[in-house]
């Protein structure tokens, strides 16, 4: 062993050396010690001079002029050519002068050799690639690392979070959030000032305590602090070791938590309304109907459910158009919310349906307060068009198992009013309406399974993206695909929801095939158009039993013109786990065709090491538990921190998903993940369009 790598990796080596024959031994002698060489020979400065304007050598051996001057001419000349090749001294004279010898290795020689010497040279040539092949990735690591930074300081710099870099006490560096938080312009006014003058006098005491235990570890304070014009506000400040500029200090993260609970506040409404008409949406009506199911059920008590539609509303946005149509139904949201208690909830449940959850407990007073909703929608004129609707109704009793049951019930009674002609109201009876979900393949599995059937027949699927952005300096474009299922009113079916029922109607590969031809046609139009953007998609363990999943996608590509590179193909983890034989050769084929492999939720199952000694995968996608409180369980950045260098042991690049703040980005920055996706970037959308170049 001679302490150098040994390696078939060739090397690019210029030969200045008047007699060619001599030349040609020295190659014989470095290709006999198992070297590659690809050499070039210059017998004299004329011929260097012919040679400056061709590639780059990595590595020049000159043998010594017969003066001095000759040296010093040809040194000069090859440096100027080629500024960053080491070059190597070969001399034949046992009694050369040592000092022009010296002299030679105070003028840049890397190092100076007898040509009678050939196992010294073989050892110096190699030393010579290694340290070049290392000088290399280390300028190359340092371009990443500052492009990496670069798009690190935008992101923090675009963050919400008021986020600024401590040393010793005083201020280095802040983002604008952070500026604006304590009434300052610019960072000029802000550098250099103690952080003792952004906290409230009554609380320096504490803060400065709490600064002398500052340890390496991430910490939060409850503090009051106060801006530039002595205004004091409560806040929680978060600290975590960083470094800035190479510097070692603390990263401050502050949130005002006044302006934090209004902003909770205000998100909490906002994801529980819709925003056209100002009602409860359906995820929180949902909830709420849950709820009060729960609390009927301890008590006894009933409760009723109306489930409205508005009869041909298609023909009457065809008619109207989209933006009157809207309006309708804003009006038709209005006059429903006026005319009913204020204790009942009202929520628009599909694009033109809408639900009310009410304490009348008997047929009677149901039925009353249902029709005379329907007379108020018929009474309503809109720029000449008069809508009528439908409202099925049911009430709670013990036979209902749950929200879903009790929605079905409603559903069903208005599709009986439908059915007899429209602009009426039915409740529902359990002896003459046959539940559409429910048991015996009448089911809620059953209709799912149907309309799932139908989205792959008439492409009722719908896919949307979301980036994932390098931490590292890479700035190709990805996107992870996502899949969304339209019902019959175009509202999205939550994927777990419908990917659950696909997988026990044995429809999920199906979904896989759609998906992917789907997503590569995209992928091939987006190309054409000039973006360089690469797409993430999945394949479920039903897509790893398709015998015929190689070939679809080897056809899909063929069919869009699309190429192998431009794709990655996530697949869970536990899935892998469970189909490992249908998994190796499924990814096999992909790999001949150039794919990449990416684990998803990698880290959910003990020996996570187990995968990646025998799948040849590019990523691994992080499981979203493992963003849950990051910032603030040291437990969970250990962990992480150990996931992430499994990875990077076996060549593996890192991805964390469900990234949603600074906080989360600083600890992966740090741990030395790869990728981040998650709401902190963007939510899925249907456009393609992120700014990685501002990222």
């Amino acid at each position: 062993m001679n302490g150098y790598a040994e390696t078939d990796i060739p090397i690019s080596l210029l030969v200045i050396e008047p007699s060619l024959n001599e030349a040609e031994t020295y190659i014989s002698t470095l290709r006999n010690a198992g070297l590659v060489i690809h050499p070039t020979f210059a017998a004299d400065e004329e011929t260097l001079l012919d040679l400056a304007d061709g590639d780059q050598p990595e590595l020049i051996l000159l043998s010594l002029p017969e003066t001095t001057d000759k040296l010093a001419s040809t040194t000069r000349l090859f440096r100027a050519a080629y500024q960053d090749a080491p070059y190597i001294l070969l001399y034949k004279d046992a009694e050369t002068n040592p000092e022009i010898l010296l002299q030679a290795m105070r003028d840049g020689a890397r190092d100076v050799v007898s040509s009678s010497d050939p196992d010294h040279l073989q050892l110096v040539i190699r030393r010579e690639s290694e340290d070049r092949r290392v000088r290399q990735e280390l300028a190359l690591t340092r371009q990443k690392l500052k492009e990496a930074e670069a798009r690190c300081n935008t992101l923090i710099d675009s963050s919400q979070d008021a986020i600024a870099y401590i040393h010793e006490g005083m201020h280095m560096q802040a983002n604008p959030a952070y500026l604006q938080m304590f009434g300052f312009v610019d960072m000029g006014e802000l550098e250099g000032l103690p952080i003792l003058d952004m906290v409230s006098p009554k609380d320096h005491k504490r803060i400065k305590s709490f600064l002398r235990t500052l340890g390496d570890e991430h910490s939060e304070l409850s503090i009051a602090c106060q801006n530039s014009a002595g205004e004091t506000f409560d806040a929680k400040l978060d600290f975590s070791p960083a470094t800035y500029d190479g510097e070692p200090c603390t990263q401050l993260v502050i949130r005002n938590e006044a302006q934090s609970k209004e902003l909770e506040q205000t998100i909490e409404l906002l994801s529980n309304q819709d925003s056209q008409t100002g009602l409860s949406n359906r995820q929180y009506f949902m909830a709420k109907m849950e709820q009060t199911i729960a609390a009927q059920r301890e008590t006894g008590a009933s409760c009723s459910l109306f489930y409205i539609v508005i009869d041909s509303f298609r023909e009457i946005r065809a008619e109207i158009g989209i933006t009157a149509s809207d309006l309708l139904l804003k009006e038709l949201a209005r006059i429903l919310a006026t005319n009913i208690d204020q204790e009942e909830l009202l929520s628009r449940f599909g694009d033109h349906t809408f639900t009310i959850l009410s304490d009348k407990a008997n047929p009677v007073d149901a039925e009353a307060m249902a029709e005379r909703l329907r007379q108020l929608v018929e009474a309503y004129v809109y720029q000449q068009t008069n809508a009528t609707c439908c409202i099925g109704v049911t009430l709670l009793d013990q036979e209902i198992s749950g929200s879903q049951d009790f929605i079905n019930r409603a559903y069903n009674a208005y599709e009986a009013a439908r059915n007899a002609g429209g602009n009426r109201c039915s409740l529902y009876e359990a002896g003459e309406m046959q539940a559409s979900y429910g048991e015996d393949n009448t089911g809620d599995e059953a209709r799912i399974n149907e309309l799932i059937q139908h989205a792959l027949e008439n492409d009722r699927f719908r896919l949307v993206y979301q980036p994932i952005v390098s931490l590292q300096g890479d700035s190709r474009e990805h996107y992870a695909v996502l899949t969304r299922l339209l019902d019959n009113n175009n509202e999205e079916i939550l994927p777990d929801y419908f990917i659950r029922h696909a997988k026990q109607g044995e429809q999920m590969a199906k979904v896989d095939r759609w998906v992917i031809n789907r997503a590569i046609q995209e992928l091939a139009e987006q190309r054409n158009e000039g973006k360089k953007v690469n797409f993430f998609i999945n394949i479920s363990s039903a897509g790893l039993e398709d015998d015929g999943m190689l070939l679809w996608i080897c056809d899909c590509l063929r069919k869009h013109k699309a190429k192998g590179p431009w794709i990655t193909f996530q697949i869970h983890e536990q899935e892998l786990r469970n189909h490992i034989q249908s998994a190796k050769k499924l990814i096999e084929g992909l790999k001949k065709i150039k794919c990449q492999l990416a684990i998803d939720q990698f880290g959910a199952s003990p020996k996570a090491e187990t995968l990646l000694k025998h799948l040849a995968v590019d990523f691994v996608k992080f499981d979203f538990e493992l963003m849950q409180e990051l910032a603030s369980r040291q437990d969970q950045q250990d962990h992480l921190n150990e996931l992430n260098a499994l990875a990077r042991q076996h060549n593996i690049k890192t991805i964390a998903m469900g990234v949603e703040d600074a906080n989360s980005l600083a600890i992966l920055w740090t741990v030395g993940v790869n990728y981040i996706q998650g709401y902190f970037l963007q939510e899925p959308s249907e456009s393609i369009s992120y700014e990685f170049s501002s990222a």
